[in-house]
């Protein structure tokens, strides 16, 4: 398992810069060491021309998350989306750990999470504007938050409206897909409602 995704808290900074066809964050411990990537590819001039239109809500995207070695340990990815985003996860290996539904009309932003059989194991929900989510699993436990209040280590990483602190509980075993799909979560909330919402 990946020392990142072992974590119980993650904080994202979210790159931001004019002109910018591609999101990008860095991921730091609670020190404010850095400990990660992520970043989205996106292929193309044209593509990446549509990524300044309205037309970007609608565009496929492919996110991956990087160690401090440079190791990719998470994939998330999307195809053309015309009505509500499916967002898929992938580990280290490219096995496919489960995918995220966007619930259609809801307020502040809702994802169910699926597993590869299409099961509901669990669902974000919370308050896009505000950003702060929670991650609940099957038996309405939450397992799980993506928010921008924190006043502990690292408060100093928050000078920005682009940063934000992924946790997940210490109960979720160390390496279950359930831990990594929380994880995944803060970037695929992030990927959809932020591409809306701007």
């Amino acid at each position: 398992m990946n020392d990142i995704t072992a974590r119980n808290h993650v904080f994202v900074k979210e790159l931001v810069g004019y002109f910018k066809a591609a999101n990008a964050y860095e991921l730091f411990d609670e020190n404010g060491h850095k400990i990660g990537e992520v970043k989205e590819d996106v292929p193309g001039f044209f593509r990446k021309l549509l990524k300044f239109t309205d037309f970007k809500t609608l565009l496929p995207f492919k996110v991956q998350f990087y160690d401090e070695n440079g190791m990719v340990f998470l994939s998330i990815w999307r195809k053309f989306s015309f009505f509500r985003s499916k967002v898929h996860a992938t580990d280290a290996d490219g096995r496919e750990i489960g995918w995220f539904k966007q619930k259609v009309f809801s307020i502040g932003g809702r994802f169910f999470i699926m597993n590869n059989d299409d099961q509901q194991i669990g669902e974000v929900k919370g308050n896009w504007k505000g950003w702060d989510f929670t991650v609940i699993d099957s038996d309405g436990r939450e397992v799980g938050k993506i928010t921008k209040k924190w006043a502990g280590i690292g408060k100093e990483l928050f000078t920005s409206a682009d940063n934000y602190i992924i946790t997940v509980d210490e109960s979720l075993a160390a390496d279950s897909d359930m831990r990594k799909l929380v994880f995944a979560a803060g970037i695929c909330i992030d990927m959809v409602l932020k591409e809306v919402g701007r």
